[in-house]
């Protein structure tokens, strides 16, 4: 196994830092305790740094940070503000990753709403980036599924590339998970009916977020977002592309609970070299199955990455919490997860039993094809025997 340099305190913080400084020019007010419940070690460092952050935000005499405002593509070039790229008018940053920033546009001869994926400029300097951007519209566009965000073009303008997308009105799982676990926390009895977003109204999972009162309304509505990345993933495979990212950040729920699958940065296409070198590592490593850490991608991995967000959207928690990257990997690699009922005894049994068969260690025990895991689900909603078994305490122990 690739040996990896560990992460410091201070890479761990400039990481929470990026994140919530971008969540907060978004349009969202992320609280500094939510931030100091995840990394308590840096509890004092975390509520020294964000107020700063937030007062420097303010202070920006642009105005950019306000939501609903214009937002330029700051950091994407590298002189001043972008607030045009060809026929598309930016308005706001609505997310950011690896393969780079995401705008909510307008496309003025259109008049219609899209989201532009702008590749930053620095990233370019790079050709494998290029490519691996280029490769992820080319990907995209050729998937026409229901649950996939749909790629309508591609453009550059003034040496930016960007894609344009359809502008999905909704957030991704791990706002959403933010906003159940916030919500929950304030108060564990009262009704959740909707959560307000700058875009739109989300329907969270199930009615309450106190899930023993909510019956089995939470649990089938992690299914039905189980069914419909299967179904998605099922389809990319069928046209031999592989996601290779999926994780809660990649998956929209819009406000009818349609959940999208999005980002295909990563994807790798049956008739294209991968871009990946001899020791490379492509994904987030939360959500990676072992085998990739060997160079290894199949459906059974997107299989796993889908079971391991499963897992976080059932306990609200991550199957695994270490922060040092090699001792994250040899997690990931050596041992088991928590069971989901043991952090939630009300959780069904059949559910959890369909979740560790997807994250299973060897990809061998796991579902063979994303067809098999949405079939399960279906069952486990319809109330019918569902085809995984659960591994007995002997098989464990073996």
């Amino acid at each position: 196994m690739q040996d990896l340099e560990p992460s410091s305190d201070a890479s761990v913080l400039d990481a929470l830092a990026e994140e919530f400084i971008a969540r907060h020019r978004s349009g969202q007010r992320p609280s500094i305790s939510e931030y100091v419940a995840r990394q308590p070690d840096l509890a004092e460092s975390i509520r020294e740094l964000f107020p700063t952050l937030v007062m420097m935000e303010n202070a920006r005499p642009d105005g950019s940070h306000e939501s609903g405002g214009r937002v330029g593509a700051s950091g994407v070039a590298s002189g001043g503000m972008v607030e045009q790229l060809g026929d598309y008018r930016i308005l706001r940053e609505i997310g950011r990753g690896g393969m780079g920033i995401v705008y909510e546009a307008v496309q003025e001869a259109l008049g219609r709403h899209v989201a532009l994926k702008v590749l930053p400029k620095h990233a370019m300097l790079d050709p494998r980036q290029l490519e691996r951007f280029h490769r992820e519209a080319r990907a995209a566009a050729k998937l026409h599924h229901t649950n996939i965000v749909p790629v309508f073009g591609v453009g550059d303008h003034d040496g930016l590339h960007y894609h344009v997308m359809q502008y999905i009105q909704g957030l991704g799982l791990d706002e959403v998970l933010v906003e159940v676990v916030r919500l929950r926390d304030q108060n564990r009895s009262s009704p959740l009916q909707k959560a307000k977003t700058s875009s739109s109204e989300i329907h969270l999972l199930g009615q309450n977020a106190n899930r023993t009162e909510s019956g089995g309304a939470y649990w089938n509505s992690i299914a039905r977002i189980g069914i419909q990345v299967a179904d998605a993933l099922a389809y990319a495979n069928t046209q031999g592309v592989l996601h290779r990212d999926i994780k809660p950040s990649n998956l929209l729920l819009d406000a009818t609970g349609t959940v999208w699958v999005t980002d295909f940065g990563l994807a790798k296409t049956s008739e294209s070299d991968d871009l990946t070198r001899t020791g490379d590592i492509v994904g987030t490593l939360r959500y990676m199955a072992p085998e990739r850490f060997s160079g290894h991608s199949d459906i059974k991995c997107d299989i796993y990455s889908l079971g391991m967000t499963l897992y976080e959207l059932l306990t609200l928690r991550p199957p695994f919490t270490e922060l040092d990257r090699n001792k994250l990997v040899r997690q990931i690699a050596q041992e088991e997860p928590p069971s989901p009922r043991s952090i939630d005894r009300t959780l069904p049994r059949d559910l959890e039993t369909i979740v560790l068969k997807a994250i299973a260690k060897q990809p061998g025990d796991r579902y063979q094809n994303a067809e098999s895991l949405a079939a399960d689900l279906r069952r486990f909603i319809e109330d019918r025997p569902i085809h995984a078994r659960r591994i007995g305490s002997a098989e464990w122990f073996w």
